[in-house]
């Protein structure tokens, strides 16, 4: 027994060094899609080149640690990207977008309280058109995990006027509340959003409280 110690602390240091420099080989692998990807977001330009390096970066650093959360979301997100270049459509862009929910799905297996995971599902879920019951649970949930997160507030504010007619009252009164929160930190935002979907009934009792709003409302016929 003496003799077998070392040779297990051996092999454990072993295993702890390769573990080690996997996930640090992964993680620069993540740090770099993510570097390009951000760089796509900011430019709103995306080269074939991009899009192979940025792929190569993330789907490596998954073949190290398949369920990082992180690693999934910026995965989906790229998808997401490809998906709205100009001549992606039909079954190409659907089955990119479908990778996409997919790699959300993955992530809230192992993060279901990130609210940030859930408004990018509802996200997807406005490009697909899609109003179904994954997109009045992942309303919800967004609600519940990151009310006063601004990027929160205002997707839910945006899926939930995109889905308006067809949401039951429930959706809608939680909409509502959002937008009234919204108008405390994000007036602005949450007001061009309101416009833009033409719903001057859910903000124009607020007007008072803000100028742009109320001569909106005046000229609108509220």
């Amino acid at each position: 027994m003496k003799k077998l110690a070392p040779t297990v602390l051996i092999i454990l240091s072993l295993i702890t060094l390769v573990w080690a420099s996997l996930r640090t080989n992964a993680a620069w692998h993540y740090f770099a899609a993510q570097s390009i990807t951000e760089h796509i977001e900011k430019t709103g330009a995306m080269t074939s080149q991009d899009v192979t390096s940025a792929t190569e970066h993330i789907n490596k650093a998954l073949s190290r640690f398949p369920i990082n959360p992180d690693y999934l979301q910026l995965s989906a997100r790229l998808k997401e990207l490809q998906a709205g270049q100009t001549g992606v459509m039909g079954a190409e862009r659907d089955e990119l977008l479908e990778s996409a929910l997919a790699d959300y799905r993955s992530a809230l297996a192992v993060r279901p309280l990130w609210p940030y995971t859930w408004i990018s599902i509802l996200a997807v879920k406005g490009q697909q058109g899609q109003f179904d019951k994954e997109f009045i649970t992942a309303l919800n949930r967004a609600a519940e995990t990151g009310p006063w997160e601004p990027p929160v507030q205002l997707q839910v504010v945006r899926s939930g006027l995109r889905f308006w007619d067809q949401m039951g009252a429930s959706e809608k009164s939680l909409v509502q509340d959002m937008i009234n929160d919204a108008l405390r930190t994000q007036p602005r935002e949450v007001f061009g959003i309101v416009r833009f979907f033409a719903r001057p009934e859910l903000i124009c009792h607020a007007g008072k409280a803000h100028s742009q709003i109320e001569r909106w409302c005046t000229s609108v016929g509220f």
